[in-house]
């Protein structure tokens, strides 16, 4: 039975079967092999060790001999290399091969193991079991194991054998070293001792003499018998090779033991046997530090120093010679050898490497030079590099004794490693413009450098140094010109100017005395000033280390050719010059250099000064500029510097000075300031203007004090003129401008007409100074009520800043421009003021009107009065915005502000409704209905509408500060009577009546300060309203007038006067019904009595005294002199109401007339009368004088008139800006119902939803039939089973309401509640701001809708007014199309209800009852619903073909919802719209 192998005999064996690195094995066939890399080891060695047998044996052979060795050394080592390269191979193709024999060799050994197992087992049992007995059991063995468990009766022979003895102690050992080691003192001690190896160790039993850089042995001694030799332990070869031999060790292993034989032999001698060691060893280290010095050199020559350096001898254990600088032996004149030998000191062979330099050196150089060769680093270019330097040294102190001698003002130095000689060439300059002069290391000559010079110039100059010494003060002749001019460059670096060596001259003679100057020279050129030109001569002076310069001023012009031939300069271009353009030379002016830089303002003087003065000014101001001129670098020319300023500032003023004169202006010349801090040109005086008057004209010149001229900037050169004016005629609140002269600054470009810009200044001075005197007669005047409001800000004698209003945070400047002759207005906030200017709404109008009468009191007046009420209409909305109009996809405004002048707004309402806006002064507003026209009210402006009821809206507002000038009888107002269709033969109407002076005439008075106010032409009775002019005939409009010459504030002529014949006012024989002053609906009476508009019961007006205005002949005598003052004298009648009226603020209707019992009912006079025309509302402006008794006429009926609100409404400021300021709703505190909105904005919103739905309605006949109403201001229809009234609020004006109420044969099929639904609806959702025309359209469409559907819309309602919250949704009724509708169907805006067939609504659910993190918006879905009338089904609309982009999960959540809704709800009696959406609020759910 063949033996079982398990995983460890399978290891083991594996592991028997890999041969170890390094030696032999056993290979799987039973044969011995070797290691690859141990026998390519050992074929080295053996090359190696062949070699070097070689290297000894060939020197004593012949030539021939040595060529045969080598031959046949190379032949076997490459025999050798190749058989083991041929094995290489194979090896690499041999695994597949050896893994295969080692496999069949495994199997052999198993197989041979089975074969061996089985015949020992067949011999044991044949042969050793046949008489084999079991021996007696060994009991006292086992009792020892069980008992013990030990086994103590081994035999001690096998302990002996085997167990080694214990090793001695550490303590032993310690005894044993230290013992050692003073036998080994003892030795040394009596035995003699090279010098050379004092440097020694003893540990440990050991001592280790160390000779740096060559060696290091170590011996010991076997015993302490002094006839014991010392026995050679260790060698350590210290000389190495770190440049060329990579780290790795120079002396083989081999002949490391070789070494060591022989010294332990000779260490068997007798006597001085350490002294024998020592000359062994420190031969050899000798001869392998020339060996490694050799080979350095060889590879320093091959890499680096190439045919500059050359091994001139080597003698292998002896010498080493090195030839450096070998160019200096070609020298003609002094032919020089310069070489290194390193070599063993035959004399003394103990001692060191020595080294002898050729030429010769001094002891110290040749010391210095020698430390290279003992320091820790064996280097050969190292030891060169010192001795190159030290010759560097000793041949430019050389060169250092010849310059001196050469140049007596020059001093030079030699510095730094490598050594650099530093020539001075010009004083003063940088130590980094020195001339230096270096020995090449390679080559041993001089190579100069010095900064700033070309190539060329260096080249010129090495070749002088080293070939042709003589020339040299020539070439430093040249480098002194060189630096010169780069000084000359680098100090006007910062200065505004260019240089150039050449200019592209014309021909010019040799008289010239340009032609004369030295060749050496500089053109600086002044770019601030064309065609100047600063030259800068260079000449040798005594001095060697200084040049002579001299300046000069060259002034030129273009010349348009060039003559080459007659000598001139060849043209070069530099930078800043082309060379298409010549200059012809014009004059050349010699520039002193010291009358230049000392003159009032530099240090010479300034020390003058002090040595006569003894001021400590001077000393201080010497101190300060010693100080600054430290700072200067050292080759600064400071002299060229201040010369060029001084022609850069001297120039312009050349030119200013020729220009003045050409003015004829006096001036006093070019003057230094104080301190020399700048030049000045004071004139004497400046020219009167003839743009103002001759008072105003003296005021100014008077004011005048200094006018003087500077030139300010560096790179760009302006002249600022200053202007001192004294006595100021107001006073500014700024703090710089509150001496007793201020300063005016002007500045003005360098190039350019500078006077007749300074006399354009001056005229716009002159302009401003005028209205300015006027104005200062006012503000400064404490009793003035202009002085109170406006304030000067600033006044620059430029421009004038005036902060005006109550808290003055609104500016207004004024800037005149000479050259257009007028004016210019900025205006501006400061302060705390929160809103921009108000008046920039009227910025140009301001403008336009101040240039016509240039009066600031006038212009600050109006800007005072007018402040209030522009503030207040900039509050309203302008901006526009979608959905204001029926056209939902254009834009609209809101409001449209149009000045007409600075006191004169129109405002426009949504393109329908006008306001006509004029400021009258004395916190006084008044407003009309500018829809009418201005001469005939009976004319509506073509595209305006008349706005109803917007007479009685505006006497709301009118409040006490303003009641003396309104009307008593309001209700005539909304009546006014006209003129036209009166008979003209009433003989009152021939009375003369003194005619009233125009506002014209009170514009030019000495107390109207300037105050303008829209005029029209007189009457000839009374003073014309300009809102309102007197009501002209229609025959008259056609003859020709002329222009108002103060109609400013109206766009329009005002008409002619009314001619005497036609009274303004009919009389009151001719009318046959009473005036409706006391109507029931008045608004005079609105405080007193206002009824809701559900009570359509008659109200009689209470007895209220009225009083006609009129003082004709048909008034008894004695009324005149009871009430001159009042505009309604004495009138004793009782005027009672003319009838009932059903509703309030309705006009008058015909009624009973009080001339049945009174006999005659008074007019109320002329309307013009009581308007607010100018300023002296309330006061009798004319009398009428009797001219007999009055004959009567029959009485006429007087209609209602519609043009009531074109007379206009006096308001105070106040009220103005609470009429237009946004405000919550009346009756509304806050809340989300509050929407900020002015009253007027309601007021017009609601009369303008009101006109939309009557047009609406009229559209809709069919379904909604309009109703004619009695009561005015009331709009009635109905449909099927509901009527429906709309009006506005009679209380506030500013709301719309609607009241519903069923039908006869429908009150069972509507309740209160759903009607109070409808109406609250209205009231909050479709009559609000922005006041939507479609949503009013889709809400009509809804109301037409039928009675079933109509109740499901009504439900709707309710639960968007009144929210379920219980339920999931919150419900909004789009009844316009939303912005973010995903179904596409038309623009954002438009009316989103459509009854036909089916109705199309749209409803916007918002998510509730969930808690949602901050700063995220609840879930919104916009549903389109789909109700079909005939079918009674609700669904969504189905938009797929009008949508562009994919349904969204909502969308078909949503419409998967309504349709299983459908299919559950059967009932087709009732309307499904209310029960399908509130099933969508309570149970949707969308995921998010």
């Amino acid at each position: 039975m063949a033996p079982i192998l398990t995983p460890q005999s399978q290891a083991q064996a594996q592991m028997s079967l890999t041969p170890v690195p390094g030696q032999r094995a056993s290979s799987p066939s039973g044969t011995n092999s070797i290691s690859l890399g141990l026998l390519l080891d050992f074929l080295t060695q053996k090359t190696y060790h062949e070699l070097t047998v070689l290297s000894e044996l060939l020197p004593r052979k012949t030539d021939m001999e040595r060529k045969i060795e080598i031959v046949k050394f190379a032949r076997s080592t490459r025999q050798s290399f190749v058989r083991l390269l041929a094995l290489v191979k194979w090896a690499s193709s041999a695994a597949k091969v050896d893994k295969c024999a080692a496999i069949s060799s495994f199997l052999d050994q198993q197989s041979l193991l089975f074969v061996d197992t089985a015949d020992m087992l067949s011999h044991i049992a044949r042969e050793n079991l046949v008489h084999a007995r079991l021996p007696n059991f060994s009991l006292p063995v086992a009792v020892d194991v069980l008992t013990t468990g030990q086994y103590k009766r081994m035999p001690t022979c096998i302990k002996e054998k085997i167990v080694p003895p214990d090793p001695i102690s550490q303590n032993e050992k310690a005894n044993v070293l230290q013992r050692l080691n003073q036998i080994i003192q003892h030795r040394l001690v009596t035995s003699k001792l090279p010098s050379q190896l004092s440097n020694l160790s003893i540990v440990d039993g050991r001592v280790k003499f160390s000779v740096p850089q060559e060696f290091e042995a170590t011996l010991t001694l076997m015993g302490d018998d002094p006839g014991i030799p010392w026995r050679l332990l260790n060698i350590e070869i210290l000389v190495s090779d770190p440049d060329t031999g990579d780290g790795k060790a120079l002396v083989h292993p081999m002949q490391i033991n070789y070494i060591h034989q022989l010294l332990q032999s000779r260490l068997f001698g007798d006597e001085n046997t350490l002294k024998d060691m020592y000359n062994c060893l420190h031969s050899f280290c000798q001869s392998l530090q020339l060996e490694v010095l050799h080979s350095q050199a060889q590879r320093l020559i091959r890499e680096r120093w190439g045919e500059h350096v050359m091994i001139d001898k080597y003698t292998p254990g002896q010498l080493l010679t090195l030839a450096y600088w070998r160019t200096q032996s070609f020298n003609i004149g002094k032919p020089e050898i310069y070489s290194l030998s390193i070599g063993i000191d035959t004399n003394d062979t103990a001692k060191p490497l020595q080294i002898n330099h050729e030429p010769q050196l001094s002891m110290e150089e040749a010391t210095d030079v020698n430390r290279a060769i003992r320091c820790d680093r064996l280097s050969i270019e190292r030891l060169l590099v010192e001795t190159i330097l030290m010759r560097s040294k000793v041949k430019l102190k050389e060169l250092q004794i010849l310059l001196e001698k050469e140049l007596t003002n020059v001093k030079t130095m030699i510095e730094g490693t490598p050594a650099i000689l530093y020539m001075p060439i010009i004083e003063p300059c940088s130590q980094s413009e020195y001339l230096t002069i270096t020995i090449d290391m390679q080559t041993g000559t001089y190579q100069p450098y010095i900064a700033h010079a070309d190539s060329f110039l260096l080249e010129e100059l090495e070749y002088c140094l080293n070939s042709e010494f003589s020339k040299l003060y020539q070439y430093i002749s040249k480098i002194r010109y060189m630096l010169s001019v780069y000084h000359c460059k680098q100090s006007i670096l910062q200065l505004p100017c260019t240089c150039s060596e050449k200019l592209p001259l014309v021909s010019i003679s040799e008289e010239h005395p340009l032609a004369k100057l030295s060749q050496n020279r500089l053109y600086i050129r002044l770019i601030k000033h064309k065609n100047y030109y600063v030259v800068v001569e260079f000449n040798n002076s005594k001095n060697q280390n200084q040049l002579q310069t001299r300046y000069y001023l060259f002034h030129t012009k273009k010349a348009p050719f060039y003559d080459q031939a007659s000598g001139g300069e060849t043209p070069s271009q530099t930078e800043g010059e082309t060379g298409n353009t010549f200059l012809e030379p014009l004059s050349l002016v010699p520039l002193d250099a010291k009358s230049c830089t000392h003159g009032p303002d530099t240090v010479i003087e300034a020390e003058e000064c002090g040595r006569l003065k003894k001021r400590k000014l001077g000393s201080s101001l010497v101190s300060f500029k010693k100080q600054r001129t430290s700072r200067y670098c050292e080759y600064f020319q400071r002299e060229l510097a201040h010369i060029i300023a001084l022609c850069d500032r001297r120039i312009p003023f050349i030119s200013l000075c020729e220009e003045l004169v050409d003015q004829n202006l006096p001036f006093q010349g070019v003057q230094v300031e104080a301190d020399g801090i700048g030049l000045v040109l004071k004139l004497c005086s400046l020219p009167a203007t003839s743009s103002i008057s001759e008072e105003t004209r003296t005021a100014v010149c008077n004011a005048l004090l200094e006018c003087s001229f500077r030139l300010l900037g560096r790179n760009h050169l302006r002249w600022q003129v200053q202007l001192l004016f004294g006595n100021c005629p107001v006073k500014s609140t700024l703090p710089r401008e509150q001496g007793p002269a201020r300063c005016m600054y002007l500045s003005y470009e360098l190039t350019g007409p500078i006077v007749k810009q300074l006399l354009h200044d001056w005229k716009a001075v002159g302009m401003l100074y005028q209205p300015v005197l006027e104005l200062a007669t006012v503000i400064n005047d404490p009793d003035q009520p202009l002085s109170s409001l406006v304030e000067v800000r600033s006044y620059t004698y430029q421009k004038l800043t005036l902060q005006y209003g109550k808290d003055k945070t609104n500016t207004v400047t004024i800037v005149g421009d000479s050259r257009e002759s007028k004016f210019h207005l900025l205006l501006a906030v400061v302060g705390s003021a929160t809103a921009s200017n108000s008046h920039m709404l009227v910025h140009h109008q301001l403008q336009h009107e101040f240039n016509a009468h240039r009066s600031l009191v006038r212009l600050m007046q109006n800007m005072c009065d007018s402040q209030l009420l522009l503030q207040a209409i900039s509050k309203l909305p302008i901006t526009p915005a979608l959905g204001l109009s029926p056209q939902a996809s254009t834009p609209a405004h809101m409001f449209v502000i149009i000045p007409q002048s600075s006191i004169h707004i129109r405002v426009i309402f949504r393109k329908t409704y006008c306001l006509d806006i004029l400021c009258k002064g004395k916190n006084t507003v008044t407003i009309r209905d500018g829809a009418y026209c201005l001469f005939d009210v009976s004319k509506v402006v073509e595209g305006l509408t008349p706005t109803a009821s917007l007479k009685t809206f505006l006497e709301m507002f009118v409040d006490e500060s303003v009641s003396n000038m309104r009307r008593r009888s309001v209700n005539e107002d909304d009546n006014p009577p006209s003129p036209i269709g009166m008979d003209t033969g009433d003989s009152f109407l021939m009375s003369q009546h003194h005619s009233v002076p125009s506002p014209m005439a009170r514009l030019g008075g000495a107390t109207s300060g300037g105050f303008a106010h829209p005029m029209t032409p007189p009457t000839a009775i009374s003073t014309s309203n300009p809102a309102t002019p007197a009501s002209p005939h229609t025959s008259m409009l056609s003859q020709p007038y002329s222009m108002s010459p103060g109609a400013s504030g109206y766009p329009l002529a005002s008409p002619p006067s009314i001619p005497s014949n036609i009274v303004p006012s009919p009389s009151s024989t001719m009318l046959s019904t009473a005036s409706p002053a006391l109507a029931a609906g008045s608004p005079s009476n609105i405080h007193h009595h206002a009824p809701s508009p559900g009570s359509f019961v008659p109200t009689p007006s209470p007895n209220i005294q009225m009083h006609s205005p009129a003082t004709g002949p048909f008034i008894s005598p004695q009324s005149i002199s009871d009430n001159a003052n009042s505009p309604y004298p004495n009138m004793g009648l009782a005027m009672p109401s003319p009838g009932q009226r059903n509703w309030p603020a309705s006009p008058s209707v015909p009624g009973p007339s009080p001339i049945g019992r009174y006999g005659v009912a008074h007019s109320p006079g002329m309307a013009a009368t009581h308007s607010p025309g100018s300023s002296g509302l309330g006061q009798t402006t004319g009398s009428f004088q009797s001219a007999g008794p009055m004959t009567s006429r029959p009485a006429r009926h007087l209609p209602s008139r519609s043009w009531a609100a074109s007379i206009p409404t006096v308001l105070s400021c106040e009220a103005i800006n609470k009429l237009f300021s946004p405000a919550p709703p009346p009756g509304v505190v806050g809340g989300p119902a509050a929407h900020m909105c002015s009253p007027m904005e309601r007021f017009l919103g609601s009369v303008f939803s009101k006109k939309h739905l009557q047009r609406v309605l009229q559209m809709m006949g069919d379904t909604l039939q309009v109703i004619p109403s009695n009561e005015p201001g009331v709009l009635h229809f109905h449909s099927d089973s509901l009527q429906y009234w709309v009006a506005l609020n009679p209380n506030t004006m500013q709301t719309l309401h609607l009241q519903v109420k069923p039908n006869q044969d429908s009150k069972e099929r509507w309740t209160a509640d759903e009607m109070q639904v409808l109406e609250r609806y209205f009231d909050t959702k479709v009559v609000c701001p922005p006041y939507k025309p479609n949503a009013i359209q889709a809400f009509t469409r809804a109301l037409s809708a039928p009675i079933r559907m109509m109740k499901d819309l009504v439900q709707l309602m309710r639960l968007e007014l009144l929210p379920d919250w219980t339920l999931k949704w919150t419900l909004q009724w789009c009844l316009t199309i939303p912005p973010n509708d995903p179904s596409g169907l038309a623009s954002a805006g438009t009316a989103a209800i459509v009854i036909k067939n089916k109705m199309l609504i749209f409803i916007q659910l918002t998510r509730i009852g969930v808690n949602l993190p901050p700063g995220q918006d609840p879930q919104t879905v916009i549903i389109p619903i789909i109700h079909d009338i005939q079918n009674n089904t609700t669904t969504q609309a189905d938009l797929q073909m009008k949508r562009k982009t994919p349904a969204t999960s909502s969308i078909a959540t949503v419409s998967n919802m309504l349709k299983r809704w459908n299919e559950l709800c059967q009932n087709k009696v009732d309307c499904t719209i209310f029960a399908a959406i509130r099933d969508l609020m309570a149970n949707l759910v969308i995921p998010q």
